[in-house]
């Protein structure tokens, strides 16, 4: 009488182990371009709130802002910058005069902007 063995064979263990690497050397570039689109959005949206708050640092602070072609008064994550060609200026008291900036990444355009008076909320 023979005893019956249970388990897998070597070969069928390598088979499975060679198919799992895989699909994993498919599907991890995806899950790295994905994590890096979610940065770029998260840093993007950074960007918009530092904007959005622009009105009350001009009234924290009590004297004028603007961005103009040399950028913007706010600190961005490392690549990023606002700019804009004619500049927006936001008075003292909060109130911006509206205009057009343009975000950038590096030197890629992210997005135009129309900031509308009185506040100038960037929406999305």
């Amino acid at each position: 009488m023979r005893l019956l063995q249970r388990g897998f064979t070597l070969l069928e263990l390598l088979v499975v182990i060679t198919l799992i690497g895989l699909i994993a050397g498919v599907v991890a570039p995806r899950f790295v371009a994905l994590s890096d689109r979610l940065s770029q959005k998260n840093q993007l949206q950074e960007a918009r709130q530092k904007v959005n708050g622009l009105p009350l640092l001009a009234m924290r602070n009590g004297s004028a802002m603007r961005i103009d072609a040399s950028g913007a008064p706010l600190e961005l994550p490392d690549g990023w910058r606002i700019s804009a060609r004619s500049p927006v200026i936001y008075q003292s008291n909060g109130v911006c005069l509206g205009g057009d900036i343009e975000v950038w990444q590096n030197d890629t355009r992210q997005a135009v902007v129309d900031l509308q008076p009185p506040l100038c909320q960037w929406r999305s």
